[in-house]
């Protein structure tokens, strides 16, 4: 998986706004990189060239936080919504430690296209941690006859 990451997550200040967008559920720091990130996307994966899906997020999630954090990141970019979250976990991504994100099982369905055919595909994540979930994501698209597939996260 060739992924970009245009900040790192191991500072304060990084980890202090996800814990106020992510975990909090304050929605409105979204703003802070919002513009930067859309602004990455478009200039290094040109959307006449790429299809952009983003990473869901379960229904409980959607429950509790009321909104998906990747997509409140981008701004302005066609998504295409071709997975769903199809496996609830009991435990939330962010509770589990490192082995244990690694023995998780696919959590993703694929309801895109049958044949995306010959498309560059960029996954959009927040953060990449182990990078467990975007492998997820890969191995259900990499199997519509892509051309390439790459991710980019806010922070890694």
């Amino acid at each position: 998986m060739h992924n970009r990451a245009i900040f790192v997550y191991q500072n304060e200040a990084m980890k202090d706004y996800f814990q106020k967008y992510k975990f909090m559920g304050d929605y409105y720091m979204r703003n802070v990189w919002q513009a930067k990130f859309s602004q990455y996307i478009r200039k290094n994966y040109p959307p006449k060239k790429w299809r952009y899906i983003p990473i869901p997020v379960s229904q409980a999630t959607m429950q509790t936080r009321g909104f998906n954090q990747v997509e409140g990141l981008i701004k302005g970019l066609k998504l295409d919504h071709d997975l769903i979250v199809a496996q609830q976990s009991k435990q939330v991504q962010s509770q589990k430690n490192r082995k244990q994100r690694m023995e998780n099982h696919q959590i993703f369905e694929y309801v895109g296209p049958k044949i995306i055919n010959q498309k560059n595909i960029l996954l959009i994540d927040d953060i990449y941690t182990t990078g467990r979930t975007l492998y997820f994501a890969q191995e259900l698209v990499q199997k519509h006859t892509v051309k390439e597939i790459k991710s980019v996260t806010l922070a890694r």
